[in-house]
């Protein structure tokens, strides 16, 4: 009898304390709403902020016990933002979303979770957090009406708080009014408004004004250069190379960032000598070239002579803009351009000693019809102004422009290297700060 005694006095010793363990492992349910908190008008994800950084580390915990269902699909993330930042639904719905996608973020860089875990809805009103409710489907955890339900719960609970705390500051603000005096409150609100001001400056990055380039303007200008010239004779002669000058004005039209078209007058002078592959000709007074001196004519040897030679053009010109083709480029204030151009050019030369002392002989003018192009960059400046600088080659038809005979040589072109000032006028671009 003592024996049986003593067997259940164990016995209800141990169902008394599976009875009190009962409870405790029905409190080991892991939670399954988190809140996140954010600051008023802003979408950044602050961890430290407000309570973030413990509810997150809860949320991982949750996550990590539960990750191979999660990536399944088995067990989905429910993600809930609200905004209440702004007075039309649309702006609250804006910026609930990408404070939505801000806690995704996090989580999928934490936990290497994929956007396929998520579940995102939207909600303009009710405060200024996320939550995430981890679901778990029956006969797993609690059934989804508690969820819901601690879901609905936890949105009052924060809907309440965040009315309490509006209606105590606007109390606070109320009492503040009433006790200051008139300038003091005008002193305060003009510091509050400097550092908004300061705020966004800081916030705001500042960058170069861009003009936007019109879609018409006109524009003109003038240009200079230093020509080469390559005939029977050269500017890169046997001796020594000797460039030339040029001056001329031009005017426009652009019709888009990619294309504009424009006409030029210009003038100026070429040097050119005997080039290093040719042989000593003799040239006589008659302008004619001979392998020798003849009698009883006044002639030169070719190498004592250098050729002079001015030149008049007056062209039509297309510029194509590169950088008008993409549209990260297409408003900047550079511009790359490919210059095809047709022209009509007068040559009249003259020859005379190399030493620089006399003129010998004149040749008459000659026309030529021109073609070439030019590859120009050119700066665009706010007041409108346009500087830029050029290189291409024209080619010449017809006779030597040298003022020679025609001769082995065939090249007849000009190289010109410069510069072009200009300013566009008419339809005004506008300035935009990017």
């Amino acid at each position: 009898m003592c024996y049986m005694s003593k067997n259940r006095k164990k016995l209800l010793a141990v169902l008394l304390s599976f009875a009190l363990l009962l409870p405790l492992s029905a409190q080991e349910k892991p939670d399954t709403v988190y809140t996140f908190r954010f600051m008023p008008d802003r979408d950044m994800f602050y961890v430290p902020y407000n309570g973030n950084d413990a509810e997150l580390a809860r949320l991982e915990k949750c996550i990590g016990n539960h990750k191979t269902d999660i990536l399944d699909g088995q067990f989905p993330l429910y993600v809930d933002g609200y905004c209440n930042s702004f007075g039309s639904e649309a702006e609250n719905l804006a910026l609930a979303k990408i404070r939505s996608n801000r806690v995704k973020s996090e989580l999928i860089t934490r936990r290497k979770l994929t956007e396929e875990c998520f579940i995102t809805r939207n909600h303009s009103g009710s405060g200024d957090y996320v939550t995430v409710r981890l679901v778990i489907p029956a006969g797993k955890g609690e059934t989804e009406d508690a969820r819901l339900a601690a879901g609905r719960a936890e949105q009052e609970k924060l809907s309440a708080e965040q009315a309490e705390r509006q209606r105590i500051e606007r109390q606070e603000q109320e009492r503040i009014t009433r006790e200051k005096e008139p300038s003091l409150l005008a002193a305060e609100q003009a510091r509050a408004g400097s550092l908004a001001a300061a705020r966004r400056v800081t916030e705001t990055p500042v960058t170069e004004p861009v003009v936007v380039k019109p879609a018409g303007s006109w524009y003109a200008g003038i240009q200079g250069g230093m020509p080469f010239g390559a005939s029977a004779m050269s500017s890169f002669g046997a001796e020594r190379t000797t460039p030339g000058w040029s001056a001329g004005v031009y005017g426009g039209y652009r019709f888009n960032p990619v294309l504009s078209l424009e006409l030029q007058a210009e003038w100026g002078r070429l040097a050119m000598n005997l080039r290093d592959c040719c042989p000593d000709y003799w040239m006589g007074s008659d302008g004619c070239r001979y392998e020798a001196a003849v009698a009883g004519m006044d002639g030169w040897h070719m190498s004592a002579l250098q050729s002079r030679t001015f030149v008049q053009r007056y062209a039509a010109q297309l510029n194509v803009n590169l950088l008008g083709f993409f549209p990260a480029t297409r408003d900047s204030r550079w511009s790359l351009e490919l210059s095809p151009h047709i022209a009509a050019i007068g040559t009249e030369s003259d020859f005379r000693l190399t030493d620089g002392k006399a003129d010998v002989l004149q040749r008459g003018a000659r026309w030529h019809l021109g073609a070439g192009g030019h590859v120009q960059a050119s700066h665009t400046f706010p007041a409108g102004l346009q500087l830029g600088i050029y290189t291409g080659m024209t080619y010449l038809t017809g006779k030597p422009m040298d003022g020679t005979p025609k001769h082995l040589h065939k090249a007849n072109y000009i190289w010109e290297t410069g510069l072009r000032l200009g300013w566009s006028f008419g339809a005004k671009g506008k300035e935009d700060g990017r």
